[in-house]
């Protein structure tokens, strides 16, 4: 059983003594037991050394498995134990996609009662052990009590009440503690990959490859510490969104108290005045007294400000408070910003007016409980990061090893038959068969196309967190909102100037733009203390008395106002303003007007925002006690004052965006808080849904039972109808209060019909999130794109999330200013331009996004506003998954062939000059290089790249290159050996294999014999080279995913030149040339055959890649099971 949303399980656990550690102890034994049997059971003596190495790489890698896995730690080093007070650590099981498994420590103090408090910390959060129901839970904090409770509050009358609860809740701080860099480094090195890397470098050590060796180990450090130093810029972009401590003043021992904000605890009474600078709200806090405009925007998104309320408001003292639909009018979150407060009217006798005359609040939760605290541990602990050493990766090893043990069974039989050949040698030469399926550069090599992608992205305007999250994006909503008000008649004017939550913040209106809109609309304006004034009107100005703010559980909101009657002097009248969701409004109205229902559901279905307006005039008010007045007072008995429509245009590339996601195979679905019918009308502007086919699942109101039904009534359909005929038939809409009953009572129905839905409505961020990752259970690769932090849980959850600058430019806009930096003075624009030129210079090594520019919550953040961004992210995704494959092939070849040089060719002795690997090696460097650099096609193709490694495409025609290759170098050497003596061949020294690894001869002796050409091993040379120009120009995919071969000018001309230079070794036609590489002269006839079979070689491999390219090479649209 889950202890909480966070937690599914812990275990405890008592730490073995060192000397009986798994790792330790059975090792032991295993090292004596061996020393015996070698020494006085059987005569092994030879094979002691290797028995005790054996045994030590894996007492090694016991000794890795500790750190890779939690559990196996678990088993080895710890006892499990089921008492808390004799527990010592806890392993902790997260619930899923909130992290992973950790094995923490268990602490323990004594309180003011000298009770034993146990607990842990896990991801930043509390938990405390509870005696009487035998489990843990997190802190319980003070957010259900009753308003009387807070009302009345005076916060802590003494220093005991204090310690106890600071003893309890700890500091109020947010600090994300910066790992040092030596600690993450030691983290990353002793990674499998980089393990096993490390040992194929001390094998090679070994076979006295110093140089090789000691610059290969250079290069993975220096890479390994780049991505070290990239995380420690991540983690402190993430440490700089906690809050800094603050001064305010406190309210303690009947004393206001100057304190920073770290100090506070759940329960203090403080004083909160508008923000200077940068600061921020501490902590989550209820507003007591006061009131006040907040910026949300960090937490929410929500630019618009937000008016909070304070409690004391509230007539029922009785009932507890609910933090969910309390939370929008009554509560400070952590990490918002108090842009205007208000002082409280009267001072209580509980509390003092505070120094600063500021609003009075109680703090409900401090630190990483808070929201903001909750959102910096979504960032940090909410999903995996994804990295290139991934499990197919690994399988894809594992399938090259295959031939790897072929070719090394091969060479130790061989190696055997000769019984004055060293067996360490043969051993070692065995071995390095083995690791060479790895290339030390993959790692590398995969990193530059990704990182080729990260620098054309920023070029675009879209920054990267997670670089390895783009090839997902080669595997992978958007929404609409008439205001006709010119000749509106008096009640309607009035109910529009005055139910609104706009406020003035100095010189400026700020508030809901819709609201805003509709004031300007018209014609009226908005003074302090909430005066509303006609320009030109004749209709009286109003005063706000008092507001009943907007609620989304309720759909409406209400206000009371007053204005002087024209007609009798000193005479106020005071009206009730209430305007809201049609069906909501209807049933307050004292008549129902004709055609109530099918006007509004018409203007619905047109994709516009409609709001019902009503008003009735009250009888006489006492201004002195507007607190007690009631909301339900105001909302009853009103006369029907019209609807207003209200339509936002779509953005201008939106439509595009759209129509091109389509055209290329992606499913299109759209996600918003909108109202379903509004949503389903822009699916349809957007051509992603058929006309007149919505149906929403709505519970009915005459016999509450949920039907799919249409937006104009006329088609219903049973929730438990046939499936398939329901999805072939509509297009499925289905609102977060739909979504919740269907995950809470058909789970399996939501399971089939989720992929068919079309729109979302409704919906909450955390619904937006389970959207995305039962997507992702399902199967299917998700790419969300919302507007930044309060969609942070679905944008981390999805394979590939770009979060849209709210704020950010339009790319028309962006452009205009590109050209308007050409009428600017000769000397002005060559200025701009270096400008310029530093700053491309200066994103080429950017790898995070800079503080300010985007949400650090999202893999991908784009700093335009426009839509545009998805299909870049899209096509560069394409290219680098291409990319990334087609290098994946290419290393596969180049282990097969490496297979068989390193094994039969080695037996021979057949081997290259140092001059000859140099070149060889760095054609290759050249040849990923180019690859990597490969560009995405402008227009996105419908044809879908293949999504992974394992696919029959990939697996037959590396096979059927191979054997190709395979043929043309038995063939070839088989050829070349007719023209030399046999005796020569056996003098040859050691052999190379096709790759940078230079092998050495199974006898010691050879390794130290000058290197000698010969017509065999010029031939090899030269058909290696030929292999490997043949392995990238075949295997380069190009269209019409990214550039083809011709139009990627680097790899092309790299590609013609090394065919000239074989082509010049081969025919002799320049003879320094073919000295400087050690190549001998060929006779005519061998040179006809030398070229016949390259040229063989090459129009083979391509055929046969194409042909497997034609049957198997095209990634298939997922179909979408009922």
């Amino acid at each position: 059983m889950a202890l909480d949303n966070l937690i599914d399980s812990v275990y405890l656990y008592v730490p073995r003594r060192i000397a009986f550690h798994g790792a330790i102890f059975p090792f032991v034994i295993l090292y004596l037991s061996w020393s015996y049997f070698c020494f006085y059971t059987a005569d092994l003596v030879d094979f002691y050394f290797p028995g005790i190495l054996a045994i030590a790489i894996a007492q090694a890698l016991c000794s890795l498995c500790c750190y890779w896995s939690v559990s196996f730690r678990c088993l080895l080093s710890c006892r499990q134990v089921f008492s808390a007070q004799s527990a010592v650590l806890v392993k902790v099981i997260p619930t899923p996609n909130n992290g992973f498994t950790e094995l923490v420590l268990l602490n323990s103090f004594k309180d003011q009662d000298l009770q034993t408090i146990i607990w842990f910390r896990y991801q930043e959060i509390k938990y405390i052990w509870n005696d009487n129901k035998k489990c843990f839970h997190s802190l319980d904090f003070p957010i259900s009590c009753s308003v009387e409770h807070y009302v009345n509050c005076k916060g802590f009358n003494s220093d005991d009440q204090l310690a106890r609860a600071v003893q309890l809740y700890g500091r109020n701080q947010l600090n994300i503690q910066l790992p040092k860099f030596n600690d993450l480094f030691i983290e990353r090195a002793t990674a499998p990959f980089f393990v096993f890397q490390v040992f194929c470098i001390a094998l090679w050590c070994f076979d006295k490859y110093w140089y090789y060796s000691l610059f290969t180990l250079a290069m993975l450090i220096l890479f390994e510490c780049t991505l070290v130093k990239q995380q420690l810029r991540n983690m402190e972009e993430i440490r700089n969104m906690g809050n800094q401590p603050i001064n305010l003043f406190v309210y303690r021992n009947k004393k206001w108290h100057p304190i920073l904000s770290d100090e506070l605890t759940p329960g203090d009474i403080v004083s909160i005045t508008r923000a200077n600078n940068d600061q921020n709200v501490p902590c989550d806090l209820l507003l007591l007294r006061g009131s006040c405009i907040v910026d949300e925007s960090l937490l929410t998104g929500e630019s618009i400000p937000q008016m909070k309320e304070p409690i004391e408001n509230i007539t029922d003292l009785q009932r507890n408070l609910d933090f969910e639909t309390d939370k929008k009018l009554h509560i400070l979150f952590s990490g918002t910003k108090v842009v205007q407060h208000t002082s409280p009217v009267k001072v209580t006798s509980n509390v003092r007016a505070s120094p600063d005359n500021g609003c009075i609040a109680y703090v409900l939760r401090t630190g990483f409980n808070t929201s903001q605290g909750n959102l910096l541990q979504t960032i940090l602990f909410g999903v995996k990061h994804v990295t290139a050493n991934n499990m197919e990766t690994l399988a894809f090893i594992l399938f090259l090893l295959i031939f790897a043990v072929a070719a090394a069974s091969y060479l130790w039989i061989k190696g055997t038959e000769d019984p004055n050949r060293s067996r360490y040698k043969l051993f070692l030469e065995c071995t390095l068969i083995l690791t060479s399926v790895i290339p030390p550069e993959l790692p590398v090599e995969l990193s530059l196309a990704v990182n080729s992608s990260i620098l054309s992205l920023s070029k675009l305007g879209i920054y990267c967190t997670e670089p390895f999250r783009i090839p997902f994006a080669g595997i992978a909503g958007i929404k609409k909102d008439m205001m006709p008000m010119n000749e509106a008649p008096e009640n309607t004017i009035q109910v529009l100037a005055s139910c609104h939550s706009l406020v003035q913040l100095e010189d400026t209106v700020v508030g809901d733009p819709i609201e805003k809109a509709s004031l300007n609309a018209i014609n009226w304006v908005l003074s302090k203390n909430d005066f509303i004034a006609p320009k030109k009107s004749k209709i009286p100005p109003l005063k706000i008395l008092n507001r009943f703010y907007f609620s989304s559980s309720l759909k409406r909101m209400s206000v009371l106002a007053a204005y002087k009657c024209p007609k009798i002097t000193n005479k106020i009248i005071h009206i009730a303003s209430v305007k809201g969701a049609p069906e909501v409004i209807k049933s307050m109205l004292q008549t129902i007007p004709e055609n109530y229902d099918s006007t509004y559901l018409e203007l619905a279905g047109r994709g516009a925002r409609v709001l019902a307006l009503a008003r009735k005039e009250m009888t006489i008010i006492d201004t002195n006690n507007l607190k007690n007045l009631k909301r339900e007072e105001l909302e009853c008995d009103l006369h029907f004052a019209g609807f207003v429509v209200v339509s936002c245009p779509l953005k201008q590339d939106s439509e595009a965006v759209i129509k091109e996601l389509i055209a290329s195979s992606h499913l299109v679905t759209m996600i918003t808080g909108d109202n379903a019918l509004t949503a389903c009308y822009v699916a349809n502007e957007l051509n992603f849904t058929r006309s007149s086919s919505h149906i929403i699942l709505t519970l009915s109101e005459i016999d509450s039972i949920w039907y799919w039904i249409s937006d104009s009534y006329k088609i219903q359909v049973p929730l438990h109808g046939n499936i398939t005929e329901l999805v072939e038939s509509y297009d499925l809409c289905l609102t977060g209060e739909g979504l919740a009953y269907l995950n809470q009572n058909h789970i399996n129905i939501l399971k089939k019909i989720i992929p068919h839905v079309c729109v979302f409505a409704r919906v909450a961020p955390k619904e937006k999130e389970f959207i995305v990752v039962m997507l992702k259970e399902l199967g299917y690769s998700t790419l969300m794109c919302g507007d930044g932090t309060n969609d942070v849980g679905a944008l981390k959850h999805a394979h590939v999330g770009i979060a849209i600058l709210a704020r950010g430019k339009e790319k028309s806009r962006v452009k205009k200013d590109m050209f308007a930096n050409k009428s600017k003075k000769p000397g002005e624009n060559v200025s701009n331009q270096m400008k310029r030129l530093m700053k491309e210079i200066d994103e080429e090594s950017l790898t995070v996004v800079k503080s300010g520019d985007a949400s650090i919550a999202a893999p991908f953040t784009s700093r335009y506003s426009s839509v545009t961004c998805v299909c870049h992210v899209i096509k560069q995704g394409r290219c680098t998954l291409v990319t990334t494959l087609q290098m994946f092939k290419i290393l596969a070849l180049n282990a097969l062939i490496a297979a068989y040089s390193q094994s039969v060719l080695y037996v021979k002795g057949i081997k290259f000059s140092d001059s000859q690997a140099t070149l060889q090696g760095l054609l290759l460097a050249a040849s990923f290089l180019f690859i990597s650099r490969s560009k995405p096609l402008k227009v996105l193709s419908k044809q879908r790249p293949l999504p992974n490694i394992f696919n029959i495409y990939t697996i037959s025609t590396v096979l059927l290159q191979f054997i190709i290759h395979f043929c043309s170098l038995v063939y070839l050497v088989q050829k070349a050996g007719d023209y030399i003596e046999d005796d020569i061949i056996n003098t040859i020294s050691s052999d190379n294999s096709l790759s940078n690894v230079n092998v050495t001869n199974i006898n010691s002796t050879d390794s130290d014999e000058e290197f000698k050409p010969n017509v065999v091993n010029s031939a090899v040379f030269i058909i290696s080279m030929t292999l490997q120009i043949c392995t990238f120009s075949v295997n380069y995919r190009g269209r019409p995913f990214m550039e083809n071969l011709v139009e990627n000018k680097p790899l092309l001309y790299s590609t013609f030149g090394t065919i000239m230079v074989i082509f010049c070794l081969s025919m002799g036609t320049v003879e320094e040339l073919n000295e400087h590489f050690e190549i001998v002269q060929f006779t005519d006839e061998f040179r006809v055959i030398l070229v016949a079979v390259l040229v063989l070689d090459g129009f083979g491999s391509y055929v046969m890649d194409r042909s497997c390219l034609w049957l198997f090479g095209e990634g298939k649209f997922k179909k979408i099971p009922v």
